[in-house]
């Protein structure tokens, strides 16, 4: 029988891009992060939102849930401000990029482009050992011979 690599991991660190998130990726990264921490360990993903594929896509909601059927304990979402603020507004670099995102739109009657002005920074813990309690059903099969 082949065992788990033993968690030994204090922190583990990811960047997810919005165009990647999909559930069975969010799953996948939350599971090897969960497996990796010991007891305590910090799992920690940046995201943002992004708009690239015409559409406003959030993964923020997908890596929450993802890590919560991992078994991981959600500590907190941090939000990332990139653009200064001064009297209580956002202030953006009109960069050409910017203005011709926001040309392309008013010449095709399109809502203003989106502007990435923050990202997320999500934060977990492993709250439990991972690896002895997936073993520990299994030993007891063996032990016993009941399937529970």
């Amino acid at each position: 029988m082949e065992l788990e690599p033993t968690a030994s991991a204090d922190l583990v660190v990811t960047s997810a891009p919005p165009h990647q998130t999909v559930a069975e990726v969010a799953d996948r990264v939350a599971l090897a992060a969960a497996r990796l921490l010991r007891v305590g360990g910090i799992f920690v993903a940046l995201t943002h939102n992004d708009a690239a594929g015409g559409e406003l896509t959030d993964p923020t909601g997908q890596l929450v849930t993802s890590a919560q059927y991992a078994d991981l304990l959600y500590l907190q979402h941090i939000v990332a401000v990139h653009v200064p603020i001064h009297c209580g507004r956002f202030h953006v670099d009109g960069t050409q990029k910017v203005s011709r995102a926001q040309h392309r739109a008013s010449v095709h009657r399109l809502p203003a482009p989106h502007l990435r002005i923050h990202s997320d920074v999500l934060v977990f813990v492993q709250p439990h050992d991972h690896a002895a309690r997936s073993l520990a059903p299994a030993r007891a099969v063996i032990e016993t011979g009941v399937i529970r």
